[in-house]
């Protein structure tokens, strides 16, 4: 799964958003000389989990629930993710990397994805391709075609967040 993403970082040209990525990815993106990386990973005083990331490029400390304000609209051409990394704050990636991204999307995970909030991708016209590998997954999202506005995205978080709050409280009730 790496070496299928270090050939694809080698054919990338423009601006990539990498989230909490491996250092093989991280050390390959940086040998492309044709790309603008924005890298958000660790920060020594922030904890990893907790919503502020550190965007390495401009030694900015990023909200992860608010990457718009430090990136424009369609401005990323990819953005490489380890799904991992993002399960708590999906909602949040998942409005904004339709936002700000007009080329591909890169999700790997060892462990299991929860195919329904990938499937939610199709509500835009976005391409999902999915290769799996011996112990990681491996989610490729086209948005090239991808069409959003501001009601489509407002409708859609509500309805998301009201489905996850339902889903919360039958979890209480049966559990």
């Amino acid at each position: 799964m790496f070496k299928y993403l270090e050939e694809q970082i080698k054919n990338m040209k423009g601006n990539v958003l990498a989230i909490g990525i491996d250092e093989k990815l991280i050390k390959s993106i940086k040998k492309n000389d044709s790309i603008e990386a924005y890298e958000i990973s660790r920060c020594d005083n922030v904890s990893f989990f907790s919503r502020k990331r550190r965007l390495l490029d401009r030694r900015k400390t990023v909200n992860i629930k608010r990457l718009p304000k430090y990136f424009n609209k369609k401005s990323i051409d990819y953005i490489i993710c380890d799904f991992d990394q993002i399960t708590k704050y999906y909602k949040y990636v998942f409005r904004d990397s339709i936002k700000l991204n007009r080329g591909k999307i890169y999700y790997y995970a060892k462990n299991e994805i929860d195919m329904d909030y990938v499937l939610k991708y199709k509500r835009y016209k976005s391409k999902i391709e999915v290769k799996e590998y011996e112990k990681t997954k491996l989610i490729i999202i086209d948005n090239r075609k991808a069409k959003t506005n501001i009601f489509k995205n407002i409708i859609f978080y509500i309805s998301d967040t009201f489905c996850n709050f339902i889903d919360f409280i039958s979890n209480i009730m049966v559990g």
